[in-house]
Parts: C-alpha cells; structure tokens; sequence
C-alpha cells in the first residue's frame, strides 16, 4: 500500500520532502544568526511551519523508551483535532488515535527506524475524537543526539482523499475487469453468429447481379420501420423499388463500382411513417461481378450533425457576446496563467477598459511574472492573494490601493479561477473596479459619523437632563427605538429592558381600556403634514405594576420610502397626580349633580304630590258638597213623577166630567198651553232624572281617582281606574271643531285584582291618556293632518301569572328617536311653555318602577304613533 501511496501522491511526497530540506536549512540559518532574537525566529518560523499543509513536528524517543513532541506545527488541529499543547503535555496522545490493527505496524517502523537510521515512512489509519476516520502519511527523517536520544523531524499529511480514490479505483477496475470478460465472451459469441453476414450489417443487406436486379435481400430486425417482405424486393432493379430520383442516384454509384471496382457510397432521404428520414447506402464490388449494398439509417447522425453545427454556432455567438463584453465593460479585466501549481502567475491578456484605467502600463506586463513585472514586496502580496485562490479553488475579493506620483488610488480586485478538464486550476480571472471615489465618500462618511455621534452624545446628555419622556417610536415595527433615561423613573424600566420587549412594549404596559384609542390615535400619522403636532392621552403600567397617566405631545420624524411617516417623535409627561385630581373633581362634580337632580326629583314629586294631594281633597270636597243635594234632588224625582202623573189623571178626569169649564178657566188653559205642559212634564221630568244620574257618575269618578282614602297598597280593579280617567277625560275626547271625536277602542282581558296604589296609578292613567290627547289634537292642529279616525287603543292582559300588562297605543305622530330616549327625565318637555311642566312622565315612571316595582317603557315609529307599555305585579313583594 505503502508504494501505491508513493506512486500516486509522488508530487505531494516530493514537495513536501523539499519543503523539509528547506526548513532544516533555515533551522540551520537561524541557529547560526546570533545576532536575530530567538523569539522573532521562533515566531517566524512558525508562521512557516503553520502555512505547510499538514504537521510539521519533532518526535524525540529517549533511551529508557520514553517519548515526547518538541514540536508541534498548528496543522495538528485540523488533522488530529488537538491542540499542540495536549500533544505536548500527553504525547500517547496521537498514539492513542491509532487504529488498533494499525499500531502495531506504525510501532515496528520507528523500530526499525530507530535501529537502522533510514528515513521512515508510514502510512495508518486514525480516529479522531470526534470519531472521524483519517488516512494518514508521515515521513521523517532521525537524528541521533549527544544524550543518547534520537530526534526525528518530519510531517505528516492527510492522505484520506486518496486513500479513498485507491478503493474506489480498485473496486472500478474489479468491475471492469468482470465486464471486459463478459464482453468478451459475447463477442465471441457474436462473431461466430456473424462470420457468415459478412461480420456485421448495420441495416439492410443487397446482393445485387451486374445489371442491378436484386439476387439476395436482408432485412434488419433491429429497425423493423425498414422491414420488407423479400418478394417486394427479389428479381426487381433497384430503379424499380425506389422513387425515380433516388433510384438514379442508386444506378449511378452501380455504374461507378463497375467501373472502378471500389466501394461506393450515397446518402439519399425517404418519407417514412415517422417523418422523412436520412440512409447512406454502401455499394461493395463482389464476386461474379455482384454487387454488395449495405443501407445504413443516419438519421440521428445528421440530426446530431445539425445540432453540433447548431451548437457551435452558438458557441460563436457566445464568444462574440463574451467578446463584446470584454471590450465593452467599464471596468478592468486581465487574466493571469497559473505556474507551479500557484506557486507563480503570469500576465497573458487584459481587456481594452484595463488598459484605459489602470495606474501602470499593462502592455509592458504582458509574458511577464509577477516577480518580474512588479517591486518585490507588491509581487509577494499579490502572489500570496493569487496563491489563496488557487488552493481554495474558490473566487475571492480582496481591495488594494496604488500610490502614484503622490495619487493614491483604491481598487477591488475580485480573482476568479478557471479549471482545465482535469480540475485543475490553470487561469486567474481578475476584474480590476476603480472604487477611490467609494473609499473617499466612506472617509468622508466615516468623518460625518464621528461628528455625528459627537452632536448625538450632545443631544443625548440634553434629552437626559430634561424631566420629560423623550422617545422615538416606529410606527412600521411598532416598537420605541429610542427613550432618554426619563423613562426609567417614570416606568422604572431601563432603556435596555424597552430595547428587548421590542414590539411588546407597548402590549405589556398599556392599559387594555386605552389600547383602542392609541392605535386609532397612530393611525392618523401616515398622512400627517410635517410640523404637525398631535395629542394623547393613556395609561401605562410601570414595572411595580402601578398605572400612571401619560399626556404625550407628537410629531412626524421621519418617512418611508412612500411618503409615509414611519417614525414619530414624543415628549410624554407624566400627569398622574393632577389626573387623580381631575377624576377626583369630576366624581365629585357627578356626584353633585346627581344629587341636584334627586333633590330637583324629589322636589317636584313633592310639588306635584302636593298638588294632586291638594286637587284631591278639593276633588274630594266637592263631590261630597254636590253629592248630597244631588242624591236629594234625584231622590225626589221619582215622587214627583208620580205625583205629576196622578194630577195630569185628576185634570183629565176633571175635564171628562165637566167639559165645559169656566170662562175664566178656558181662559188659563189656553193662557199656560196645557197640552203642551201635559205632554212636556213628564220629558222634563225625566231629563232631569237623567241629568242627576250623569251628575252622580261624575262624583263617583272624581271619588274612585282622588282615592284620598286609599294611600295604602290595596287590591283594586284596574279597569274601574281607567274607566274613571276616561270619564274624566271625556270632555276632550269629544269632537272639535279643529278635530274629529277621539275614539277609545278597549281590549280588555280578564284581569284578577292588583295590590296597588289606586290613587298614584290612576295618575299614570290620566298623564298618559292625556299625553296621547296631546299628541292626537297636535297631528290635527300643527301638522295640519287629517286623520280619519284618531283612535287611543286600550288593552289588559295578564302574563307569567303575576304580572299584569297595560298598553296604551294612539296612532299620532309618534316620536322621534332622539326623543324616546329622553322621555322619562324630569323637566323634558316638547311642549310649549305653559302647557308642559316635564314631570308627568318622570313621575309616573317612579310611580310605575320605584312604588309598584314594575315596568314602564314606550314604543314609538315616527309617523305610525307610539304605544306605552305599564308591567306591575298582581301582589307586592312584602318588605320589612
């Protein structure tokens, strides 16, 4: 294996037993220079011995047997995975790493070594702690030593890749091998099937006589398009099977075999089933003047002819593009060879652009080395730039610059190798970019950053010094990407904790009720004029979990790409104290007013119950003053009607039995129209009977709506309540002559008797009836609209057992919605002054909710009239 390894790597062995030569020399130079200190040497020599590839060590064995490393190169890393200074501290190190079928080999060879003094060399296996697999070479060469010991010098490389290639080449050559003997043995069997075919016929097969007639026909099986039966082709001329053109040609190159009894050959095309298709026919002089033809199907040849004649032409035109773009690029090109495998570089060419903008004259580089087109130390910089591209075998960029006559002039030279069909690097492509205006904008940029964050330390130790929040907050990744240290003592996060909540920040410390107003109060920024200054107001919760209030005054700072502002600049105070105090003030404002208002209730319920108590006992007098002579008056009625019909009997009877009178009496009779006094008494009478009964109604109502003597609850029938309000009321719902007569449609239901206060919810009644009253007389008066029927519909209705409902719907106007939701405060009126106080309504709604614990809500459509809704309990609820 060993001389396997030799033989394929012999360059690598070679440069590296070069390389060794030459550091023992200069090991040599530097012990024998007294005068260089030993650190710079050893430095040196290490940075040397870093850039081989592979390690370069010193393996020094001892006569008790022990061993040690004196040196290690940095390549160790890389192959063995350990630092030279465990390999210096445990020197079994790199044995133990040893594959354990190869150590013993690797053992005997430094014995063998040790005792002959020739050079060793060995080739292993090794693991490496990560658990990599390694094929490793070393090579050394001993060196006995004044103590007894002996010190061997030498490398070791990385042979893995090759070692792998060998497998690999091996296997391929087993396989090859296997295939190459079953080629052969096909072959053989091949030949011996064709030796009687005349070796080998691509497609078809002629023998044709002297005079072209086809004597023999083969058909290929391998092109069964082409197969025909013989009996198309035997005993006919060629001119005969074929078209007229083609049959010719085939008839001229017979003639031309005769002729010169040589082979002959002609391509001619045929219309197929798949297409037309391309044959080149093969004429053969045979024996007894025959003729052999052979036609051989070409088609892919000449389709495969036209693609490469395609192909190269567009690789003309490639190269005339990549032509003009070497002649037409702006920026510099040249192109280097590759020598010694990267060890020197030679200018071969540059582009037009090169010539035009680089600093030296490029024609008087071309042919030349490195070493001999510039001073040394530029050779050895642009050597070592060259020399890493090419053992990377990738394009680097690198920038350098030129000083010219005191002109300095910065380039970026990007190298770009080219492989030969080896693999093997051969050509370096540099392109050469002027960039000195770059650098001088970069310095000049550099310089106004310095300025800049001068002026921004500035800014910053004011923006600390002021007892405001200053911050800079981006719109677009919603996170503050500023904040002076203010934030700190108002919040109690440092600018660094609001750095990392990024997008969160805002999520974690505003208040949940405020979220909506700041995002709408963002959203106005986009379109914002610059100079523009908005404000807000919010809470925010600090690091102890404390609220605070934050007045907040912003403006645009800066804009995207689309005009858009992206960045808002703030100052935010924090008002928490004088905010308290505002809430404070405002609860206590509300708090006041609420109060004026339960006292402007109370007083006017007060007013209004001491009218009513007032109207009451007036109501109440008078229907007691009117009820006695009333019920006097129509008491006696009825004694006088008889007592009128028993003296009408007396005259008539007076008048049959002395029809003649007196003068004098004649007289009266015509005098006081007797007849008509005897027919009207009686009507009269009878009127008056009526009139006494209505008056007597009047007084009941008036007693069942006062309900003086009833202020405790008590069970009453509602319908006797609504009857008495509506006799009240009977006066207005008569007709007008601004309006027709108002009619009462009455849907009552079969109600049980309600615990209640008859008196105040008789009250309810009246303010409702009257304001549907109100509303009919006013769709009529002011509207000046003629309803055919103003109608007010009464209903009664038990629902849920316990409750009772009571609508009351007229078909007015209705009321407008801004209104319905007003319409039970006290004071509300949409009446004229003087005819509406507001407190009708408002008071028979606590008469309705607070007393009775019930319901009492309206229903209105503008134009369709509105409906109230009275919901009470049957029985009340008995409370301590």
């Amino acid at each position: 294996m060993a001389c396997n390894s030799i033989t394929v790597d012999k360059s690598t062995y070679e440069s590296l037993q070069q390389e060794l030569v030459e550091l023992r020399q200069i090991v040599s130079q530097l012990q024998s220079q007294k005068e260089v200190p030993v650190c710079k040497s050893e430095a040196w020599f290490a940075r040397l011995a870093d850039n081989v590839p592979g390690i370069i060590y010193q393996f020094q064995l001892f006569s008790d047997g022990t061993v040690s490393f004196p040196y290690v190169s940095s390549g160790c890393r890389e192959i063995y995975e350990l630092e030279p200074s465990q390999v210096y501290q445990n020197p079994q190190l790199l044995f133990e790493v040893v594959h354990p079928e190869d150590l013993p080999g690797l053992l005997e060879t430094i014995a063998i070594s040790t005792q002959t003094l020739e050079n060793w060399e060995y080739e292993w296996l090794t693991i490496t702690p990560s658990g990599k697999q390694k094929w490793l070479k070393g090579i050394s060469r001993p060196e006995p030593q004044s103590d007894g010991s002996i010190l061997w010098d030498g490398c070791i490389i990385d042979v893995s890749d090759r070692q792998r290639a060998e497998v690999a080449l091996q296997l391929l050559n087993e396989e090859l091998e296997v295939k190459f003997q079953e080629r052969t043995a096909a072959l053989h069997q091949k030949t011996s099937e064709l030796e009687a075919m005349l070796n080998a016929f691509p497609d078809l097969f002629f023998r044709l006589a002297e005079d072209s007639t086809i004597l023999d026909y083969k058909a290929s099986f391998q092109n069964p398009e082409l197969y025909v039966p013989p009996e198309v082709f035997l005993g006919k001329r060629m001119v005969e099977v074929l078209p007229p053109e083609v049959g010719e040609k085939m008839q001229q190159a017979i003639v031309q075999v005769q002729e010169t009894l040589s082979l002959v050959s002609v391509e001619y095309s045929l219309l197929m089933p798949n297409g037309e298709e391309y044959f080149e026919g093969r004429f053969v002089p045979f024996t007894n003047n025959n003729i052999i033809l052979i036609v051989r199907n070409v088609t892919e040849e000449q389709t495969a002819l036209r693609d490469r004649q395609k192909a190269e032409q567009q690789l003309q035109q490639q190269a005339e593009f990549l032509q003009s773009i070497w002649e037409g690029v702006d920026y510099g090109i040249f192109v280097m060879d590759v020598l010694d495998d990267g060890a020197e570089f030679r200018y071969i060419n540059f582009n037009p652009a090169m010539a035009k903008t680089s600093p030296v004259t490029m024609s008087n580089l071309l042919g030349k080395t490195i070493a001999e087109a510039l001073p040394t130390e530029m050779a050895n910089l642009y050597r070592q730039r060259y020399s890493e591209c090419v053992k990377s075998g990738k394009s680097t960029l690198f920038e350098e610059h030129f000083s010219i006559e005191g002109e300095t002039t910065w380039w970026l030279l990007s190298v770009t190798p080219l492989k030969d069909s080896n693999s093997q690097i051969y050509q370096l492509i540099i392109t050469a970019t002027n960039i000195t205006e770059r650098k001088r904008t970069e310095q000049e940029r550099q310089k106004a950053e310095e300025a800049l964050k001068a002026s921004q330390h500035f800014i910053q130790r004011i923006t600390d010094s002021i007892p405001n929040t200053i911050y800079i907050y981006d719109l677009e990744e919603q996170r503050n990407i500023y904040a002076n240290h203010e934030i700190a003592q108002i919040l109690g996060y440092s600018i660094e904790e609001v750095q990392e909540m990024g997008a969160e920040f805002l999520p974690n410390t505003l208040h949940p009720d405020d979220w909506e107003k700041v995002i709408t109060y963002h959203q106005k920024f986009p379109s914002a004029v610059d100079g523009e200054i908005f404000e807000v107001e919010y809470r925010m919760k600090d690091a102890n979990g404390k609220w605070h209030w934050v007045y907040s005054r912003d403006t645009s700072f800066s804009r995207n790409a689309d005009g858009e502002v992206k960045q808002l600049l703030g100052v935010a105070t924090d008002i928490t104290v004088r905010k308290e105090a505002e809430i404070k003030l405002q609860q206590q404002a509300e708090y006041l007013e609420n109060t004026l208002n339960q006292l402007q209730r109370t007083q006017a319920q007060l007013i209004q119950s001491e009218k009513m108590s007032s109207l009451g006992n007036m109501v109440a007098g008078v229907a007691h003053e009117i009820n006695n002579p009333v019920n006097f008056i129509h008491a006696n009625l009825t004694p006088a009607c008889e007592y009128s019909e028993d003296l009408l009997q007396l005259v008539e009877l007076y008048q049959q039995y002395y029809p003649n009178p007196p003068e004098e009496i004649e007289e009266k009779i015509e005098d006081i129209d007797f007849d008509f006094i005897k027919e009207d008494l009686m009507k009269l009478l009878q009127s008056m009977r009526v009139g006494t009964q209505r008056i007597r109604e009047i007084v009941l109502s008036l007693r069942n709506f006062s309900r003086l003597d009833e202020a405790e609850f008590k069970q009453v029938n509602i319908h006797e309540g609504i009857e008495s309000t509506l006799m009240i009321l009977h006066n207005r719902l008569k007709a007008k002559p601004e309006h027709p007569q108002i009619s009462v449609i009455k849907e009552y239901g079969k109600l049980p008797a309600v615990e209640c206060y008859p008196g105040q919810l008789n009250q309810v009644f009246m303010n409702i009836f009257a304001n549907s009253i109100d509303a009919l007389e006013e769709s009529f008066v002011k509207k000046k609209k003629q309803k055919i029927n103003p109608q007010i519909c009464i209903s009664t209705e038990v629902v849920n057992s316990n409750w009772i409902v009571i609508r009351i719907a007229d078909n007015g106007q209705g009321i407008p919605p801004e209104i319905l939701s007003k319409l039970f405060d006290p004071f509300f009126t949409t009446k004229d002054v003087g005819k509406g106080t507001g407190l009708g309504l408002s008071i028979s709604y606590q008469i309705v909710v607070d007393k009775h614990g019930g319901k009492l809500s309206c229903h209105s459509i503008l134009g369709q009239g509105a409906e109230f809704v009275i919901e009470i309990p049957v029985t009340q609820v008995k409370t301590c």
